[in-house]
């Protein structure tokens, strides 16, 4: 084989090697979001970097995912699979990962598989992390919550003690037929922001929105206490974690959530 060609072969192997390395633009990720949701991420469209945790779930379900409530949780394929029964909640949670502050990131699906009962809601929340009080959900912050082949808005939020509730809507998301969509949150000591797909949806930077405890990761399909429920499915094939070192590449704007207040606040 003559050096020329030898050469050419190099230099084509590190030129893919490279592509491999690098993160996919917004042309690259998804050319069509109308026909193919799910793929366009907004630590690409953002430049969040480093990242400090991620998990494709290829392997058995880590320890580090603690697992809780009714139902078969497991690793499927590449996916993290939540698979209910029609009675409680079956969810998920990150430990030893506890952050005030940083970008949280997913992709997303949820199923239902019958009609008839109560609808579960497919939920990715930060939550207050390690043994501190829960007070009830009224400390987390909610980016994604929908029912599936129900709802086709994106619903977040934020709540603080002792009651207060800060809730976006976002309407026509299509997150029926068990459509992939990412989902990622923002949260600074100045403002949370939320996104779907790659897009901005809302940003909160009241002060009193900013509760600046450790939070951690939980996946969870959402039962309505006491109701028999449609078995359902929640699905998540990457979940990562960036850091703030680095400034976002282009602004973040968003609608200013609704203020009211959270019944449930224990």
């Amino acid at each position: 084989m003559s050096n020329r060609r030898r050469t050419g072969r190099f230099l084509v192997a590190l030129a893919a090697t490279a592509a491999l390395a690098l993160p996919l633009d917004a042309g690259q990720a998804q050319s069509d979001q109308t026909t193919v949701p799910g793929k366009t991420f907004a630590a690409y469209e953002y430049w969040w970097y480093p990242i400090d945790f991620v998990d494709h779930f290829i392997d058995p379900l880590s320890s580090q995912w603690e697992v809780e409530g009714r139902g078969d949780a497991r690793t499927q394929n590449g996916m993290l699979t939540l698979m209910s029964t029609r009675k409680g909640n079956l969810g998920v949670t990150l430990r030893g990962h506890d952050r005030d502050r940083g970008r949280w990131e997913i992709r997303l699906r949820g199923k239902r598989f019958e009609t008839g009962n109560t609808d579960y809601t497919v939920a990715a929340e930060l939550i207050p992390a390690g043994s501190r009080d829960q007070h009830c959900g009224a400390r987390n912050v909610g980016f994604a919550g929908f029912r599936p082949e129900v709802d086709s808005s994106a619903r977040f939020h934020v709540r603080t003690l002792p009651d207060l509730q800060f809730t976006s809507v976002r309407r026509r998301m299509n997150l029926t037929n068990d459509y992939w969509h990412t989902y990622a949150v923002q949260v600074t000591t100045k403002r949370i922001a939320w996104f779907v797909d790659g897009v901005a949806r809302a940003v909160e930077n009241r002060p009193e929105a900013l509760s600046g405890i450790p939070l951690t990761l939980r996946l969870q399909l959402q039962a309505v206490p006491g109701e028999t429920m449609n078995r359902s499915r929640l699905q998540v094939d990457t979940a990562r974690y960036f850091t703030l070192k680095t400034p976002s590449k282009k602004p973040v704007r968003g609608t200013l959530p609704d203020l009211g207040t959270y019944a449930d606040a224990c």
